[in-house]
């Protein structure tokens, strides 16, 4: 099975016009909302490991895309598990439709 998207790869699937989600967010950022928004309930951990950055990187965007209400994030014994948020649901169906 694939890794998730990184940075690099934002202009391929689902989302056509990834590159103005990575414009207006950054790409980090924008890899992190479209992979919790592919694969719910993904942990701080496994963001890392796909995107290829620390822990504590992702722990950064999670915590801006928290604040603004595109992600939620819920804690389970030791592991932080994020999930799209509506306000993130809403942001991602218009990048999907854009170029339709």
């Amino acid at each position: 099975m694939a890794g998730p998207p990184g940075p690099r790869s934002l202009n391929r699937g689902q989302y056509p016009d990834r590159g103005a989600l990575a414009a207006l967010l950054g790409p980090t950022r924008a890899a992190v909302l479209l992979i919790v928004a592919e694969r719910p309930h993904c942990t701080t951990s496994a963001l890392a490991e796909g995107i290829g950055v620390s822990a504590a990187t992702i722990s950064h965007h999670t915590t801006v895309l928290r604040s603004s209400g595109l992600i939620t994030t819920r804690r389970s014994g030791g592991g932080v598990h994020h999930a799209l948020a509506a306000l993130g649901e809403v942001l991602l169906s218009g990048v999907g439709g854009a170029g339709r």
